[in-house]
């Protein structure tokens, strides 16, 4: 599968890079963010049971997909609460 996200979102005057890696292997996602190169929050999610639910093995992909998406906006979010600072 080998996907990932790299962006870059502002808050507060702060650019946080936001860093995830599918690791396949694993079946997790590794997140990371990132303020001025210092990681500011890690976290592993398992997408494990997303995929196992899936109908179509052929779906797994965009399972995994959707599954740093939902991530992806959640860091998203807890940044812009103040959640994850720098």
């Amino acid at each position: 599968m080998i996907t990932g996200v790299n962006v870059h979102h502002p808050a507060g005057g702060t650019d946080f890079h936001i860093q995830i890696e599918d690791l396949e292997a694993v079946m997790e996602l590794d997140a990371r963010v990132y303020v001025s190169g210092r990681v500011v929050f890690h976290k592993r999610v398992s997408y494990r049971t997303a995929v196992a639910g899936s109908r179509d093995p052929k779906d797994a992909g965009a399972t995994v997909q959707e599954e740093l998406q939902r991530v992806l906006s959640l860091i998203k979010a807890a940044i812009d609460r103040g959640k994850i600072v720098a």
